[in-house]
């Protein structure tokens, strides 16, 4: 097996975003990048130096009609890991390069699938925060639920870090036993629980699944409009107001980070399928 270098991982999530981009610009569908790519594009006119991944973000109905789009037709080397098309224990998209893979000591939980784009659903959150906060309380245990029904070994305690793989282990374990097997239904209920206020006409949107914090509660109308960005040799959508989205998560994301908020996903390695 040959592992795959930081130039070909890159270049290989630049394919897969530059297909998403094609598609949403083909079908009318509105997205940006988000977190840390469009914190990158607006920063460096593409990746975070430390960053090693893609993310982008679409309101709810956005991400339906892209999901619907891709499962009805896909390039042979690109799979969505998606609950409706494929065995899933997240409650958001992957799009993946089927002739790569990772190995990992922590994250097994997507065992066999390759380097990837993240694809967030935008869903409406309550004006009343505390509300709020037990809504997405509500979902992270739902969550918990789902991810806790993967069948393999100790795919159900996949963490980034040692210790929170060693804590899940031992604190999901009883979870593990009651829904192992059980994620197409856990997934359809996920999904359904993050669009409970969807219909309400609420102020505020989020990916829901969420960590508990004070911000997090995007204003709708930051969605309503977007621009072309650069990201290294790519032309992509983001939102027009960045600042209002970027200052809620990260504060003040003009000057460099912390060190303890730099992170990226070096848990993985990367390898070719088959022989170049």
């Amino acid at each position: 097996m040959k592992e795959i270098t930081k130039g070909e991982q890159r270049a290989l999530q630049l394919e897969l975003m530059a297909y998403i981009d094609k598609v949403c610009r083909e079908q009318g569908i509105d997205y940006s990048i988000s977190a840390g790519t469009l914190l990158g594009s607006v920063k460096y006119k593409g990746y975070i130096p430390w960053d090693d991944d893609i993310d982008m973000m679409l309101t709810r109905p956005n991400y339906e009609r892209l999901m619907a789009t891709l499962m009805d037709d896909l390039p042979e080397h690109f799979t969505l890991l998606y609950y409706k098309s494929h065995v899933a224990y997240l409650p958001f998209a992957k799009l993946y390069d089927n002739r790569t893979y990772f190995v990992s000591d922590l994250d097994t939980l997507n065992r066999g699938t390759g380097i990837f784009i993240d694809i967030f659903p935008l869903d409406s959150l309550p004006a009343d925060k505390i509300e709020g906060e037990r809504f997405k309380k509500k979902v992270r245990t739902a969550v918990t639920h789902l991810v806790s029904s993967a069948p393999k070994g100790l795919s159900y305690a996949s963490s980034e870090k040692r210790l929170y793989f060693i804590a899940k282990t031992l604190l999901w374990l009883p979870y593990h036993l009651h829904y192992k097997g059980h994620s197409k239904i856990l997934a359809e209920k996920v999904d359904l629980l993050m669009q409970k206020y969807n219909n309400q006409n609420q102020k505020f949107c989020n990916f829901v699944w969420s960590p508990p914090k004070k911000t997090g509660y995007f204003d709708k109308a930051i969605f309503t409009e977007y621009e072309d960005t650069e990201f290294e040799n790519l032309k992509l959508k983001k939102i027009k107001n960045h600042d209002v989205y970027l200052s809620e998560l990260y504060g003040d994301w003009r000057n460099p980070p912390k060190k303890k908020a730099v992170r990226n996903h070096n848990y993985y390695r990367w390898y070719w399928k088959d022989k170049k």
